[in-house]
């Protein structure tokens, strides 16, 4: 899977997760946080695709993914960034 790829699927099982994804100009890449129930990952819209990869995948870490299906190239990815 090319990069793209892997960030379409990442942006696709947040949203079926709920996390609302927000890109912007920030003074710094970003990352996840919640506001009472609702789950955000924030980034700077100027970071590198892997830059952005990290951040995605990390914040899918800290969430329940069991009943989620994941590409075997994503299930391996969020095992690999620990």
């Amino acid at each position: 899977m090319k990069k793209r790829e892997i960030l379409a699927e990442l942006t696709r099982i947040a949203f079926k997760i709920g996390i609302k994804i927000i890109e912007d100009k920030l003074l710094k890449k970003g990352g996840y946080c919640r506001v009472f129930k609702n789950k955000y990952i924030i980034m700077d819209k100027r970071i590198s695709e892997e830059d952005k990869l990290n951040i995605l995948i990390k914040a899918l870490k800290r969430n329940n993914l069991e009943n989620i299906y994941l590409t075997p190239k994503i299930r391996e990815l969020c095992s690999e960034k620990e």
